[in-house]
């Protein structure tokens, strides 16, 4: 009897030995998951992340693009005006020039008609304003 009953307890050692071995076992593959999932859980984090960077990145560089493409447009404009000003100068100062000719090729005629000095000289002092 007490044969049969070391040989129960050896059993039951052996059995509550083989039950903890599965147990750890079984903890130590929990644990593997466990680290595997935080492994890629990280992965995606990084990836999330470095996916935002990248388009904060682009969003910033088009930013940039549409600022320099609106500064040039700007100065484009600038130029344009500051063009079409000196074009509106040059002829209004060519319009002048003319129009000086033409005053004094009057005042020559009139003298050459034999008009005398005095009725043109308030012709000759008018100033033309353009």
């Amino acid at each position: 009897m007490n044969s049969e009953l070391l040989e129960a307890r050896k059993q039951q050692s052996n059995e509550k030995h083989k039950l903890l071995e599965e147990q750890a076992k079984a903890d130590r593959l929990e644990f593997d998951r466990i680290l595997q999932n935080q492994k890629l859980e990280r992965e995606l984090e990084f990836m999330r992340d470095k996916e935002r960077v990248d388009r904060m990145k682009d969003h910033s560089h088009q930013l940039k693009k549409q600022i320099a493409i609106n500064e040039e447009k700007t100065r484009q404009d600038k130029k344009e005006l500051l063009e079409e000003g000196k074009k509106i100068k040059d002829k209004l100062s060519a319009e002048k020039k003319l129009l000086e000719t033409i005053k004094g090729q009057k005042i020559d005629e009139l003298l050459n008609t034999g008009i005398e000095s005095k009725y043109t000289a308030e012709l000759a002092r008018k100033r033309i304003m353009i």
